[in-house]
């Protein structure tokens, strides 16, 4: 692994941009490069530990995305919680974190010849991820402060973008977004039907009752506004940094877009329908995402640009429960493991490849049963 030095930045918009390179010469003849762009955010949900089970709990739960993006970097977790050091990835229902198994797709990756950079988007998030150690080729970060999120695509992310595929590079778009599930939902029930609910993460009865309570009220606050998506990304109580984000650049003739994520990037795409300027949308999920009804109803009603695909992959083989139980719907998507499950499939990876590549990851951290 090549040494690494870090570089920081400030451009005129106040936007703080630390970036750690390689001394390898990135430009170097036959290199590929993927850059996995991640979407950190935590939705604008008060006491959020009690309706999610993502982050470590009360007062902890802003630092979840900062240390996912960690997992992904390095293989662990570096940020503190409290004080002490937890780097694990695996939660108390004895699964994985999605992010230790995207750090296993993109070591494999890189095993075959692809180089990659990853761009950590901070969406209203104070904390920078420390990437000691870090096993990928080059990271940047980003900050952006909540509500300013069409500024930040037009000054950070279409000219990133755009860089790329004069480049030839390619580019999957993820989000680590911890209550963007509800509010995925509040927009859909308001675009489709207000009956449809999606799996977040939580299983827990009483999480589930008060994420349906809160829903209800975000319903009845926004009934009276028009259907339209500007009501919904102009208030950022009635959406997160997330959507702002994806709908910001859907408004963008770009020619392609990669999305790696379930629901929290259907929705904004379904809302948008015939504003879309990009010209070609492509997500790429988990199959998992996909098998429920109310999923079903979303994918009828992706416009004609979008195309959807999911991972044939499976992982019932795998030596380790924590891999296992993905298979059990305990966990559905996160940090774009569909999308980078997708990417790898299409770069001829077999199923086996795959398992024995998340094995590496998790094989640090759990226990083979």
């Amino acid at each position: 692994m090549a040494k690494t030095r870090k570089r920081l930045n400030r451009n005129a918009g106040g936007n703080q941009q630390q970036r750690m390179m390689t001394l390898t010469d990135p430009k170097q003849t036959g290199s590929r490069w993927l850059n996995f762009m991640m979407l950190n955010a935590v939705a604008p949900i008060t006491n959020l530990h009690q309706v999610s089970d993502a982050g470590a709990g009360e007062g902890l739960m802003q630092l979840h995305p900062t240390r996912d993006s960690e997992l992904i970097v390095c293989g662990r977790a570096n940020t503190l919680l409290n004080g002490v050091a937890s780097p694990t990835p695996v939660v108390p229902s004895g699964v994985v974190t999605p992010a230790i198994l995207v750090h296993g797709m993109l070591m494999a990756l890189r095993k075959r010849g692809f180089k990659i950079r990853f761009h950590c988007y901070q969406l209203g998030l104070a904390a920078s991820p420390d990437f000691s150690e870090s096993k990928l080729d080059e990271v940047v970060i980003h900050h952006c402060p909540v509500g300013q999120e069409a500024a930040f695509v037009n000054t950070q992310l279409l000219p990133e973008l755009h860089r790329q595929m004069r480049a030839g590079e390619q580019h999957l778009i993820a989000e680590c977004g911890i209550g963007g599930t509800t509010f995925a939902t509040l927009w859909m029930r308001h675009w489709l039907d207000e009956n449809l609910t999606f799996a977040g993460s939580t299983q827990c009865p009483e999480k589930l009752a008060l994420k349906t309570q809160l829903l209800n009220r975000l319903m009845a606050r926004s009934r009276e506004l028009p259907l339209e998506v500007s009501s919904f990304t102009r208030d950022t109580t009635l959406s997160d940094p997330i959507q702002r984000v994806c709908c910001a650049l859907l408004n963008e003739p770009l020619p392609k877009l990669n999305f790696a994520g379930g629901v929290m990037m259907l929705a904004p795409i379904i809302a948008m329908q015939d504003q879309i300027q990009a010209v070609s949308v492509q997500v790429a999920t988990t199959r998992w995402v996909m098998s429920s009804p109310a999923a079903s109803r979303l994918l009828a009603q992706l416009p004609a640009r979008c195309q959807l695909k999911t991972q044939t992959s499976q992982l019932n083989s795998s030596a380790y429960n924590a891999i296992r139980l993905y298979e059990q719907g305990f966990v559905t998507e996160g940090c774009g493991f569909g999308g980078i499950m997708v990417f790898a499939e299409q770069q001829g990876m077999s199923e086996q490849d795959i398992i024995e590549n998340l094995e590496l990851a998790v094989e640090p951290w759990a226990e083979r049963n």
